[in-house]
């Protein structure tokens, strides 16, 4: 086996030992829900969800090829969050092995600094968020093909016949961008590069490579438009000037000490022209300028970390305020690896130190993908190491759902008073209250995140609960189409308009919504249920059946759909298939009241009157409201004292 080789068994080898946690971590809730559990454009490989691919706007971004991964997932696993771990994993181990064949490019083939060089990124611990979190698929899918487009550009510049390699580079490029447009600055990073090696640039062979940066930069500007996710704008240049300089030095410090590491860091104030800060910072960027002829190799590195972090820079607004992200590291950071082969390499001593540090390297990695593993663990550790109102907020949902209701909403409610123009917080603190079975206030939180940060979220959720009652079924109709023309991609919310005009007895336009739903998200349960009503009311028993059958697939919505087929075969005077129904809905969901009932009066029927009376009573146990459950409990009252 040749050096080379012995190499990237090496780096393969050091990737899967250090991420393998990865692969337990579960989704954590944050983007994950979105673009990959409620997302449907991954359903299917079929040409109908490749336009829907397409036409994606999820998140405020355009990544058609990160969806179109997903749907291979999605196809091979579900949504079984282990199969989407593991081929991030893979993607970020083809990554290292990529980067290791620029660095034997860029630093040589003898010894060992591009392996230093290569296992220096690839295991460092700012690596497991893009490694780890489901949703940053993107992120590792684009620095693949970027890496990919590197490679192929710096073996273009040594091939006799360029050509191939060039039209590979820029479709490695275009690729790169369609799954993430972090690396806009691609031509640029190749222009640094090219100077800090004494090269002439070839810029007619550039121009291509920014044609792409542009028509990237302009669907991103769109997305963005066109979901309103970039309604977060800095206050004054002198904030963005200040997040700017604090990411630039960010980067390198984490690299160096990687330590207090977090899932969201919360944006820093403006640390004022005469701070100690500004005038590090100043420093340090005359340094790098004193450099530019002295050490022109190490200017040009510094260069290409800075063209390459750019668009992670926060210099516009978009979406979530942060002051850094270590997922933001995976591209810029290859700038600093090479020095760190380049350098380490050069001696016995160095080389063993170099080792010791990689070990170290890769055990907080191992550690850290622990942090990952479900959405409490992750959200608990970054209060604890970068506190901040976000932070609270998704812990407290996380809580919410893991049953802990009250100190979920505690916590959720500091995140809507910290962070008030945040919707996703107003967003959670109604959903938690609505669970808690306090709608009221579940709306007055909705309404409030209305007033300080409108979104189509907070609008479908409030919708959807006005919708509940005959006061507030116009406004809630009202709220959720609104909702519905913001985010048209969004089944569920579609499902919640149906339901509503339903309710308004707009039947026609409510089953338009339903397909339309399902056209989105064929599995959506409660749309199936729900159009499957509507065909039943309408006399479409054999239509109405078969949406009823579909909707037994969906978890959510498999004890309804088995009262729903109850209610079929009970009109039908099949009472027995009947039984089996309702007692499976029952089984599934035991404080469904109506399939207590109707099974209650089967056994009244067959004389079994004191088991009815245990339905009876279980029914109004749960819905004490329940007129029929409590008249025929009494009708019954006379058999069961014989």
């Amino acid at each position: 086996m040749s050096d080379r080789a012995i190499a990237r068994l090496l780096v393969a080898t050091a990737v899967f030992a250090t991420f393998a946690p990865a692969l337990s971590a579960g989704f954590v809730g944050w983007d994950d829900v979105p673009f990959i559990v409620d997302n449907p454009a991954i359903r299917g490989l079929d040409l109908a969800h490749l336009r829907l691919m397409a036409r994606s706007f999820i998140g405020g971004v355009w990544i058609p090829l990160t969806w179109f991964s997903f749907a291979i997932d999605h196809a091979l696993w579900g949504i079984d969050p282990i199969g989407y771990q593991l081929t991030s994993l893979l993607i970020h181990g083809a990554s290292a092995l990529l980067f290791y064949e620029v660095c034997v490019l860029l630093l040589g083939e003898d010894g060992w600094a591009a392996v230093l060089a290569a296992l220096f990124f690839a295991v460092h611990p700012l690596r497991v968020e893009s490694v780890a979190w489901a949703a940053e698929r993107k992120g590792v899918l684009s620095g693949l093909l970027w890496i990919t487009a590197l490679l192929a550009h710096l073996l273009s510049e040594r091939a006799k016949r360029p050509a191939l390699l060039r039209a590979a580079a820029l479709c490695a490029y275009a690729l790169s961008l369609a799954a993430k447009p972090n690396g806009l600055t691609f031509p640029l990073v190749l222009l640094a590069a090219d100077w800090a090696r004494r090269r002439r640039p070839d810029l007619k062979a550039y121009a291509p490579y920014f044609a792409l940066t542009a028509a990237a930069f302009g669907a991103t500007a769109w997305a963005s438009r066109q979901t309103g996710s970039g309604a977060f704008h800095p206050p004054a240049a002198a904030w963005g000037m200040g997040q700017a300089l604090y990411g630039l030095l960010f980067y390198p410090w984490k690299t160096t000490w990687p330590s207090g590491l977090a899932a969201y860091y919360p944006p820093r104030p403006w640390f004022g022209f005469w701070s100690w800060q500004l005038a590090a910072c100043a420093t340090t960027v005359a340094a790098a300028c004193a450099l530019l002829r002295r050490a022109r190799a190490a200017s040009g590195l510094a260069a290409c970390y800075a063209l390459a972090l750019l668009p992670m820079l926060g210099l516009v607004g978009h979406g979530v305020p942060y002051s850094a992200a270590d997922r933001f590291s995976y591209l810029p950071c290859l700038a600093i690896a090479l020095p760190f082969g380049s350098l380490m390499s050069r001696s016995r001593t160095r080389l063993a130190l170099a080792s010791a540090w990689l070990i170290v390297l890769a055990t907080l990695s191992w550690n850290q993908c622990s942090i990952w593993k479900n959405p409490v663990s992750l959200w608990s550790e970054t209060a604890r190491r970068a506190p901040s109102a976000l932070a609270d907020g998704n812990l407290g949902a996380s809580l919410v759902k893991e049953g802990s209701i009250e100190k979920g909403i505690a916590l959720l409610r500091a995140s809507a008073s910290g962070n008030p123009d945040q919707p996703i917080a107003h967003e959670a603190l109604g959903a938690a209250l609505s669970r808690a079975g306090r709608e009221d206030a579940a709306r007055a939180a909705w309404r409030a995140g209305l007033a300080a940060a409108p979104s189509p979220g907070i609008a479908a959720l409030l919708g959807a609960s006005l919708a509940k009652k005959p006061q507030g079924l116009l406004e809630g109709v009202e709220l959720l189409s609104s909702a519905v023309v913001r985010a048209p991609e969004r089944a569920t919310w579609r499902a919640d308009l149906g339901a509503a005009l339903a309710s308004a007895g707009k039947t026609a336009e409510a089953e338009r919504q339903y397909e339309s739903a399902l056209d989105l998200k064929p599995g959506l349960g409660r749309a199936h249920n729900n159009l499957g009503l509507l065909l039943e009311r309408a006399g479409q028993r054999d239509e109405a059946r078969a949406h009823f059958r579909a909707a037994l697939i969906d978890p959510g919505a498999r004890a309804q759909a088995n009262h729903n087929l109850g209610n079929l075969l009970l009109a039908a005077n099949r009472s027995g298939a009947a039984e089996r129904r309702y007692r499976e809905a029952l089984r599934l969901d035991p404080e469904l009241a109506a399939s207590r009932v109707n099974l209650g009066n089967i056994l009244v029927r067959r004389g079994s009157f004191r088991e009815a009376a245990v339905q009876y009573r279980a029914a109004l146990k749960t819905s004490p409201g329940s007129a029929e459950a409590r008249a025929n409990l009494g009708a019954i009252a006379p058999f069961l004292k014989k």
